[in-house]
């Protein structure tokens, strides 16, 4: 049996698999061994305490809720995943203690075609757990050409632990190296252009007519964007070359091809 999940799990590339679950909606009442009890204002936390009875025996209706959904559900990738050089050596830690095979790529890249995942919101938590602050991100990949460093690793799909590498790299897993936090750099603004520097840029931009017309398409479609002076200057800002495009990017990528 143990053989034949191998099998399975080193067969999911391009198949749609569940990383995250959720609750269906079918319950079933089922008997609840629990005990008497009350409900009485605490002098202590001035919230309602409740207090049991163990001599009372009772055996409560309760819900059972025994269904379980796919709630997440991705394209496992054709070939694998790369993780570019500069965060190779703890995510190699990561993959090495998971019993994850992973190959380091030799020779640099100038670029590859691969799905890159850029965030379109990152929430962050608001409190540590456990030592991290846990982001919570949305986006999609989409095809980029990207760079791949001499001594980037290559994380094959096709292994015994395939569901464990996308639940580990996959960033809208729940129990991802993203959602815990171990990439929140990627995600954290350091370059930026002064208001003042973004005025004169602007009107140097607007010169070209299409970004004219797309500035005021905007500003007509999007009452929220049109009523934001941030907003505004960030549109002609990613326009100027000083933008840092890696803002937002999940440094792991998808392939269809081992590199």
């Amino acid at each position: 049996m143990a053989t034949e999940a191998n099998a399975r799990s080193e067969n999911i590339a391009g198949q749609d698999v569940a990383i995250d679950y959720q609750t269906g909606p079918q319950q079933t009442m089922i008997d609840f061994r629990g005990y008497a009890y009350t409900r009485e204002p605490s002098p202590v936390s001035g919230a309602l305490a409740t207090r049991y009875d163990p001599t009372t025996p009772q055996i409560w209706q309760v819900p059972l809720l025994n269904t379980v959904l796919p709630k997440t559900i991705v394209k496992a990738p054709l070939a694998g995943y790369v993780v570019p050089a500069a965060h190779a050596v703890w995510v190699a830690d990561k993959l090495t203690l998971h019993g994850i095979r992973f190959a380091r790529v030799e020779t640099a890249i100038a670029a590859v075609a691969v799905e890159a995942f850029r965030a379109a919101t990152v929430a962050l938590s608001t409190a540590s757990f456990e030592d991290h602050t846990t982001a919570t991100l949305t986006g999609e990949w989409k095809a980029e050409q990207r760079p791949v460093p001499a001594g980037s690793l290559f994380v094959p799909i096709a292994q015994p632990n395939a569901r464990l590498v996308l639940a580990l790299l996959e960033p809208q897993s729940p129990e991802s190296l993203a959602a815990w936090g171990f990439f929140n750099n990627a995600f954290e603004q350091k370059e930026y252009m002064e208001g003042h520097v973004t005025e004169q840029v602007a009107a140097g931009i607007l010169k070209d007519p299409a970004v004219a017309a797309a500035f005021n398409e905007r500003l007509a479609a999007d009452p929220a964007f049109a009523a934001s002076p941030r907003a505004r200057l960030d549109f002609f800002y990613r326009r100027h070359s000083s933008y840092d495009e890696r803002l937002n990017l999940y440094p792991v990528y998808r392939t269809a091809v081992a590199p």
